[in-house]
C-alpha cells in the first residue's frame, strides 16, 4: 500500500493574511484608479471648455459681436420686439456641430411670446435633447433635467458678471457690474479693454439632482453663472421650489418667479481644488478655490472697476 503524502490545506489565519494582504493592495490601488479616472474626466471637461471657446469666436466673426446671455421676454433683439427668452446654448448650437437640432426651432415664429417657455411644444425637442459637449463627465450623469423636467440640463456657463441677477425691464442691465453674457448683450471684443486674456467667458457648475434650475440650458435662469463667490463657495440663490440643497452645491430659495429675480449661481465642480475656464482668448484655465475674491471679481469683468487688482495672474 502506497503511503501517499498528506496535502496540507492553509490554516484559518493563513487564509485571513492573504485576504488582508489582496484588501490592502486594493486600498492602494483604488486611490490610484480614482485619480486617473479623474484626470482623463477633468482633461475631457477641459476639451468641451476648449470647444466653446473656438464656438464663441465662431460666433463672432459671422456676427462681429458675441452671442446674447439670453433674450429677456420683453426685450428688442435684432431690431425688433423677442419674447423667446432663448439663451447662448441656442445660438451657440450651429457653431458646435449642432446645426440640425438649431433648425427644429423656427425663430421668427417662437419669438412672438415666450417660445423657449416649458409650456411651448416649438421648442420642445431644443429644450430636452442632452448633448455631450454640454456636460462634464466628472459631475453626476443622472442629474440632467430640472425646472419640474422641462428642460435638459448641463454643466457649462457663462460669465454673467457679479450678481445678483435681476429682472430687466425690455433690453436693460440685469448685473450690479456687468459680465459679458447678459440680457441681450452684445459684446464685442473691442468692448473688452481689460483684455480677452484676463476676463472669464465661461465656467462650470455642478448638477443637482432633483428639480433644481441650475445649469438649465434654453431658460434664462439656467446658463449663467456669478463672480460674486470664489468656485465651490457661498450659498446659491435659486427659484423658490427649484433649490436642491447639496453638499457641493448649496443653495436657498430667494425668489419665487421671472419678475423678481434675485440669482446667484457660483461655479463648481466634482474637480479636487477648483473650476475649470475659458478665457476669452480662448485659452482654457484652472482657477484654484483658494483664489482671492478680488482677483476672481476683476476676472469678471471685461472693463477694470475701481480697486480692482491690476494684472492679477492666478
Amino acid at each position: 500500500m502506497l503511503n501517499l503524502p498528506r496535502r496540507r490545506a492553509f490554516t484559518l489565519i493563513e487564509l485571513l493574511v492573504v485576504i488582508a494582504i489582496i484588501a490592502v493592495l486594493i486600498g492602494l490601488l483604488l486611490p490610484a484608479v480614482q485619480k486617473v479616472r479623474e484626470a482623463a474626466s477633468r482633461a475631457k471637461c477641459q476639451n468641451n471648455l476648449k470647444q466653446f471657446g473656438l464656438a464663441m469666436h465662431s460666433y463672432e466673426s459671422a456676427n462681429q459681436v458675441f452671442m446674447p446671455g439670453y433674450i429677456n421676454h420683453q426685450a428688442t433683439w435684432g431690431g425688433v420686439s423677442d419674447q423667446s427668452e432663448a439663451t447662448w446654448p441656442y445660438f451657440i448650437l450651429p457653431y458646435v456641430e449642432q446645426l440640425a437640432l438649431f433648425n427644429t426651432v423656427d425663430y421668427v415664429s417662437v419669438r412672438g411670446a415666450n417660445g423657449f417657455g416649458q409650456g411651448n411644444s416649438a421648442t420642445a425637442t431644443i429644450r430636452t435633447t442632452r448633448i455631450p459637449v454640454m456636460s462634464c463627465p466628472s459631475d453626476d450623469p443622472n442629474a440632467d433635467f430640472g425646472f419640474s423636467g422641462a428642460y435638459v440640463r448641463g454643466n457649462y456657463v457663462a460669465n454673467g458678471g457679479i450678481g445678483a441677477m435681476t429682472s430687466p425691464t425690455g433690453s436693460g442691465l440685469d448685473h450690479t457690474v456687468q459680465g459679458v453674457f447678459y440680457n441681450v448683450s452684445k459684446t464685442r471684443i473691442a468692448d473688452i479693454p481689460d483684455g480677452t486674456t484676463n476676463t472669464v467667458f465661461m465656467s462650470e457648475l455642478i448638477n443637482v439632482k432633483g428639480n433644481d434650475m441650475r445649469g438649465i440650458r434654453h431658460y434664462p435662469e439656467g446658463p449663467i453663472y456669478q463672480h460674486n463667490n470664489t468656485p465651490n463657495s457661498g450659498t446659491d440663490q435659486v427659484r423658490s421650489g427649484s433649490c436642491v440643497n447639496d453638499t457641493f452645491a448649496p443653495c436657498t430659495g430667494a425668489y419665487t418667479a421671472h419678475n423678481n429675480r434675485q440669482i446667484i449661481q457660483t461655479a463648481r465642480s466634482r474637480h479636487p481644488g477648483g473650476v475649470n475656464l475659458v478665457m476669452g482668448d480662448g485659452a482654457v484655465r484652472f482657477a484654484q478655490n483658494g483664489i482671492t475674491l478680488a482677483v476672481w471679481r476683476a476676472l469678471s469683468t471685461p472693463t477694470a472697476q475701481a480697486g480692482e487688482p491690476v494684472g492679477a495672474d492666478f
